[in-house]
């Protein structure tokens, strides 16, 4: 089955929920531009455009259509985190119920999608969620050069060492201001990163230390 057919399946899915479930209102082409996020590419022409390409079999399912949904208590402070900070675009956000109610919105960077929401009845907070990326030691260099133009951390605050995991992978954790925490893991096997979305393109150079 071709990319695109079963995008606009999940863009019409996905438009549905939002509206039964949290009265966001989207056209059919907003929704799409969201999908074409997810699969890691600029817009919904792009990904349209984009033949399927085989891949090796991954132990687990990188691009899917589960978006983990995290407890928020300061939309400033969550802007500033995951927008500001990891770079992530606000697909949507806004009044859960309609005015004065609880903010729910959406997230993405390259095939990573979080929701996160104020309504206490979702999501507890300290949730983890684990991101599978080609690329992580080009993206905490990223992070440490943009810490010092968005203040999440103190001055003296690093982001820190990757770690050696015993699954076959090298680990970057950082937690938000919410007491959940991001696990951004590259698999050591070179075959296995070929198929995962890079978050920094190759032609960035690394930050001086």
């Amino acid at each position: 089955m071709s990319t695109t057919p079963a995008a606009t399946t999940m863009a019409k899915i996905l438009r549905a929920e939002l509206r039964s479930r949290h009265d966001v209102q989207l056209t059919h082409s907003q929704v799409l531009e969201i999908v074409a996020r997810q699969h890691g590419v600029a817009d919904w022409n792009t990904l349209a455009a984009r033949r399927p390409q085989p891949r090796r079999q991954l132990p687990w399912n990188a691009v899917n259509t589960t978006i983990p949904v995290l407890r928020i208590f300061s939309v400033e402070a969550a802007v500033q985190f995951y927008v500001d900070f990891l770079g992530f675009e606000l697909d949507f956000g806004g009044p859960a119920g309609g005015p004065g109610t609880e903010y729910y919105g959406q997230i993405s960077r390259a095939a990573t999608t979080l929701q996160l929401t104020e309504v206490g009845y979702d999501p507890g907070p300290g949730a983890t969620v684990l991101i599978w990326l080609d690329g992580v030691e080009q993206l905490r260099e990223e992070l440490n050069e943009r810490r010092q133009q968005v203040r999440v951390w103190g001055p003296a605050v690093w982001a820190p060492e990757l770690e050696a995991a015993p699954w076959g992978a090298r680990v970057l954790t950082l937690a938000d201001p919410f007491g959940n925490h991001l696990h951004f893991n590259e698999p050591d096997d070179v075959g296995l990163r070929q198929a995962l979305p890079r978050w920094v393109p190759q032609s960035v150079s690394p930050a001086t230390p």
